[in-house]
């Protein structure tokens, strides 16, 4: 039940930021919150697969698992250390991302390898347990990067 309660949270952590927001955003903002907002809508997806309000499919959790592969290969490419970045058209960012751009590079790249880990569990079983905990493996680094690194949501 713990894991159910932590995938609800960052899935509304990954799209309720960014749904509302949109609205202004522009550039490179407009791109990684597009970015975020689909991922959160993948997250959603399988959130109701594991919680049993729709049918367990295997390629939904596919298509999270590759739509987070692609969308970290160019994560750290949509905050470069640009004013527009940093401050542009409601951007949620903080600026401890350029202040510590190691540890934030890092952090991606972890959501990248437990990405790819994820895609290769689902091709290597079907045993539900062990993919719940492969795809919690891939997420959890959003939520220590939007603790670390994004501002709170009102």
């Amino acid at each position: 039940m713990k894991h159910i309660q932590w995938l609800v949270f960052l899935t509304l952590a990954l799209s309720v930021g960014t749904a509302g927001s949109h609205s202004g955003a522009v550039g490179v903002v407009k791109e990684r919150m597009d970015a975020m907002h689909d991922m959160g809508d993948h997250s959603k997806r399988v959130a109701d697969m594991f919680k049993g309000k729709t049918e367990f499919e295997k390629i939904t959790l596919r298509d999270a698992a590759d739509a987070f592969i692609f969308h970290a290969a160019t994560m750290s490419d949509l905050f470069p250390d640009t004013d527009a970045s940093r401050t542009g058209s409601e951007t949620a960012a903080l600026p401890l991302i350029w202040e510590e751009k190691e540890a934030f590079d890092n952090l991606v790249k972890e959501f990248e390898t437990q990405s790819v880990s994820l895609r290769d569990t689902i091709d290597a079983t079907d045993d539900r347990a062990v993919l719940k905990r492969a795809f919690f493996g891939a997420t959890k680094n959003c939520s220590s990067c939007h603790k670390r690194f994004r501002q709170p949501t009102p």
